[in-house]
């Protein structure tokens, strides 16, 4: 129970007490409250005569020291419930569903493997993480140290650039590279991979997927 909801039930029986008759109204208590502090004398004696002038001020007192207590502790006390929402309906970059495209899982024993690296490129590039994960998985099995005999090297097979065998720049390098891809061609994924495994200049010269029998197997273990 958090500070506000603590004052809410501790004071709740001197509230009853306080505007028992007030509350029977259809308006607010603070409506009601206004209504009476501010009537002429003549309203006093029509408008809420049940209520009298000492429920009144003991209301008044309670439901200023009630609003002082929120006020106090309000920049406090995290408001989970907006938190938990804003968690529930944020858009997760763990899509495995790409325009209908279906990613993918990666196998079991490569799980939770440069989760933090791959989640930090994902949020940076706005790229679902199971893709950068499956096209790990594809390109190099997780293995960092990994060099093709054309010399693509690491984790996402990168041709050019240094440091290509470390994890984070690898990660980050090759995820900006697939993002600018998809990008490139209006979030057509499977287009945006033909690029990354052929290169962009091959799906410009067909048209398409290039008719490569490795390129259109790299297409097949990535999506569906």
């Amino acid at each position: 129970m958090n500070p506000v909801e603590h004052v809410i039930s501790t004071r709740q029986a001197e509230f009853e007490r306080a505007f028992e008759a007030a509350k029977q109204s259809s308006t607010t208590f603070e409506t009601k409250l206004n209504e009476r502090l501010n009537a002429t004398p003549e309203q006093k004696t029509t408008s809420v005569q049940t209520v009298t002038d000492a429920e009144l001020n003991r209301a008044r007192e309670v439901y200023e020291a009630l609003i002082n207590q929120a006020d106090n502790t309000s920049t406090k006390v995290p408001n989970t419930t907006a938190e938990t929402t804003a968690t529930e309906t944020k858009p997760t970059t763990e899509s495995t569903n790409w325009n209908n495209y279906q990613i993918k899982p990666i196998s079991a024993e490569n799980e939770g493997k440069y989760s933090e690296l791959i989640k930090t490129a994902a949020a940076k590039y706005d790229v679902p993480e199971a893709l950068i994960k499956r096209v790990i998985q594809v390109e190099s099995n997780f293995n960092p140290s990994v060099v093709s005999s054309a010399g693509a090297t690491g984790l996402m097979q990168l041709m050019y650039g240094s440091n290509r065998t470390d994890p984070a720049t690898n990660i980050d390098s090759g995820t900006k590279q697939l993002a600018g891809y998809i990008k490139k061609y209006d979030d057509d994924l499977k287009l945006a991979l033909a690029a990354y495994n052929a290169g962009p200049g091959n799906v410009s010269k067909y048209g398409g997927v290039p008719p490569f029998k490795e390129t259109q197997n790299y297409l097949t273990k990535i999506i569906e």
